[in-house]
């Protein structure tokens, strides 16, 4: 009895060990559940972007580039395992990957690569050499792979019935107003993912996908840096990228005028970022005083402008009409109204009254918009470029008269162009923030996390631990 006394602890040890290994081994099979606020009609890269980088982490699982954004810096090869170009950055050459399928079964050629791109840029000359295309364009471009990994440009082949397909390491199996579902592609040329599927349910709400994550009913929850600490009490694991999207406030014409310049100053310098940083974003993301996030751009934040705001007699003298204005928000973006109302204090400690308005259908015209701009990984250049085609020309005009700087420029140019939009406080920036996810405890990953620094899905590599009762 005695022996059997000290040997039952060994056993029990040892089984310990082994479950404890198992939980450990990457393993195949199951459905990884994915919860999101964001709304998501279509995953068509052609289509018009909404959902933004949720959108983005779907369609990458589903439809890939030539090359792709190395979380590290630089670019990686994708379905081309290589690129060359010309003395003059005018002619390109890609060499498509060998042994690559579509998802219908067909082998991926050369001139399924040259059709999509053709599709997406049409000022583009492509032709295809064997398994080489050539891409011909009108002016030197010498960053043109940093272009070809944006969404738009993914091969991605259509059906004579309409269907989409693509050479990812999931298919699309359904997508309807709530949930998107994909399926492991067995013939993946980058070896089949650990998971049999993917089940991303979309317009989750955030109470529903917070206590979701925390009772194990989902995997990978889009969370908001408001929502961290209660996740972070109950123990629940949270993957933060690099600071992906800024959030501005961009005054509307009316308020856009020379003018009104003198209090769009105040009211940049009455905003407390450090506080929202602090309390709000709870040290995720960072203070902004420039629209592209300091990572991305190459170039320190610039130093607050040195003019003097309104006095509050100067203020207190204005017009009751003109102390008085009106801030729309995204109705479905909590953040964004977390934010909104922080500057709304702000501004009544200087004499003004900020009303924030979030309407979901007509509404009289707002004094100010906050608006989120959305970045990938990408070049500096096309980076601003993406923000100033959402500023859209009208407000782009009234802060400036600098021309957009072409592909390929020097920072100091990209610099120059980013100073001058911000220079008359017409667009103001507030807060830089990350993309932010609660991860389950079931959830492993052979390659890296689940979601990398830059933003992007690692699905491919992610595998389920066994549930408690798979264990004993």
């Amino acid at each position: 009895m005695k022996r059997f006394t000290f040997l039952l602890p060994a056993i029990v040890s040892v089984a310990a060990a082994v479950g404890s290994v198992d939980a450990a081994r990457p393993r195949y099979g199951g459905t990884l559940r994915v919860q999101t606020q964001a709304a998501i009609r279509n995953v068509d890269p052609s289509a018009p972007a909404s959902g933004a980088m949720t959108r983005a982490g779907v369609q990458s699982l589903v439809f890939e580039t030539l090359m792709r954004a190395d979380p590290d810096g630089g670019l990686r090869p994708a379905l081309a395992t290589a690129w060359e170009h010309d003395a003059r950055d005018l002619v390109w050459r890609l060499h498509v990957r060998a042994g690559v399928t579509l998802h219908g079964g067909a082998p991926l050629e050369a001139w399924h690569v040259a059709s999509a791109l053709r599709a997406a840029n049409p000022r583009w000359k492509v032709s295809t050499d064997g398994n080489v295309v050539i891409v011909e364009i009108d002016r030197p471009n010498p960053d043109l792979p940093w272009e070809l990994i944006d969404v738009r440009n993914a091969v991605v082949v259509r059906t004579p019935a309409g269907g989409l397909s693509g050479t990812g390491s999931f298919r699309l199996e359904r997508l309807d107003a709530a949930r998107i579902s994909l399926r492991a592609y067995d013939e993946y040329w980058g070896g089949r993912p650990f998971l049999d599927a993917v089940q991303i349910d979309i317009g989750v709400s955030t109470d529903d996908r917070l206590s979701n994550v925390e009772v194990g009913r989902s995997d990978i929850a889009a969370v908001g840096p408001t929502e961290v600490r209660r996740l972070a009490q109950r123990g629940v694991r949270i993957l933060t990228s690099r600071p992906m999207a800024t959030y501005a406030v961009v005054f509307e014409p009316p308020q856009a005028v020379a003018a009104a310049e003198p209090l769009r100053r105040t009211i940049a310098a009455a905003i407390d970022r450090q506080a929202m940083h602090t309390v709000l974003l709870q040290r995720h993301g960072q203070p902004a005083t420039m629209l592209l996030p300091a990572w991305l751009s190459g170039y320190a934040a610039a130093a607050a402008s040195s003019d003097r705001p309104m006095s509050r007699a100067a203020i207190s003298a204005l017009p009751p009409e003109q102390r008085t204005l009106t801030l729309r928000v995204d109705a479905d973006d909590a953040l964004a109204h977390a934010l909104a109302d922080r500057i709304a204090v702000d501004v009544r400690e200087i004499g003004l009254t900020m009303k924030v308005q979030a309407p979901v259908g007509l509404a009289p015209r707002a004094d100010a918009r906050l608006v989120r701009f959305d970045f990938l990984a990408t070049t500096p250049d096309r980076a601003l470029a993406a923000a100033v085609g959402a500023l859209g020309e009208r407000v782009v005009a009234l802060a400036t008269n600098e021309a957009a700087p072409a592909a390929g420029a020097p920072i100091s140019a990209i610099y120059r162009l980013e100073r001058a939009l911000l220079d008359r406080c017409i667009i103001v920036p507030v807060v830089h923030v990350p993309d932010m996810y609660a991860i389950a405890d079931r959830v492993g990953s052979s390659a890296g996390d689940p979601i990398l620094a830059n933003g992007a899905w690692n699905i491919a590599n992610v595998w389920l631990r066994p549930e408690q009762s798979e264990r004993r």
